[in-house]
């Protein structure tokens, strides 16, 4: 008899702790839909513009904080900003370089 109390024990056990760990994983389920929700990515204001790689461990990024742009250099070493970029500026350069070229509509 003492072995079916023991074995009986043991089944409650190992029972209890499937029913903990599947609360847990519900709870962590439901938290996550949650999040997903009640943070829109609009709302946010850090955004990457572009990332242009340039080898397996180094690239460029452009990087948005509201209306301001900045160039950062991403590798092995760590993060460094590299310039600040006013975009109107960019602009007119682009609209430029766009019309003396020699694929421009005309």
């Amino acid at each position: 008899m003492p072995e079916t109390s023991l074995t009986m024990m043991m089944v409650q056990s190992v029972a209890a702790l499937a029913a903990v760990l599947a609360i847990f994983a519900g709870l962590v389920w439901a938290l996550r839909k949650l999040q997903h929700h009640t943070l829109p990515h609009q709302g946010r204001k850090l955004k990457v513009v572009q990332r242009l790689s340039l080898d397996a461990k180094n690239s460029v990024v452009e990087i948005q904080y509201e209306d301001q742009h900045f160039l950062l250099g991403v590798g092995q070493a760590g993060v460094h900003k590299i310039a600040d970029i006013d975009v109107e500026k960019m602009q007119g350069i682009r609209v430029d370089v766009d019309q003396h070229s020699p694929h421009a509509k005309t």
